[in-house]
């Protein structure tokens, strides 16, 4: 086996590790020494790979943002939006072993936001809600924040809705939050 191949199969050792770790508890209370039994390597080969668990977590959070991103960048509906966002949670489903608890373990927000802002920004372009760049902050921050919400409760529910109903849904409620703001002059205040 080479080195590059061996070094992929560690990594992926302590990201398994990590990730089952993390289904039965808070990532801020995992040991190294735990993630190292769970992986059956030791702690010398765990501080080749990572310099603490928020590295090893910071790369399982990349690997996943990646996916995601070249997912969305291989999938394109232009005009379809609601059939994007069905393909998006079809490949969330597919991968619900990492959203789960990558989801409910990002306790600042921050991986949810980073995911679905890639996922909405070409909707976005379509809705400005208003001539205000700085508003469209917040109310694309309050949809985003929106749907990641959707989305988690979907994936704590087991799925109990098709991907396609819950696509149309969040589609819908994103469309009418951007059609329910009158247009505004750019800087215009109400």
């Amino acid at each position: 086996m080479s080195d590059s191949r061996r070094k992929q199969m560690t990594r992926l050792l302590f990201k398994t590790a990590l990730i089952e770790l993390m289904q039965v508890k808070p990532f801020h209370k995992i040991t190294i020494k735990e993630i190292c039994e769970k992986a059956d390597l030791n702690r010398t080969t765990f501080y080749l790979h990572y310099v603490d668990q928020q590295q090893l977590l910071d790369d399982i959070i990349n690997e996943l943002k990646e996916k995601t991103a070249e997912f969305i960048s291989t999938t394109t509906y232009k005009g379809l939006e609601s059939k994007l966002l069905s393909e998006f949670l079809d490949f969330v489903k597919e991968n619900s072993v990492q959203y789960r608890t990558i989801m409910f373990n990002d306790t600042n927000g921050e991986v949810g936001a980073v995911i679905f802002t890639d996922l909405l920004n070409d909707v976005y372009d379509k809705w400005p809600v208003f001539g205000d760049s700085q508003k469209n902050e917040y109310v694309y921050a309050y949809m985003i924040d929106g749907v990641k919400s959707i989305i988690c409760k979907w994936l704590d529910n087991d799925f109990n809705m098709s991907s396609q109903d819950l696509a149309e849904l969040i589609y819908s409620l994103c469309y009418h939050t951007a059609q329910s703001f009158p247009q505004l002059p750019t800087g215009g205040n109400r």
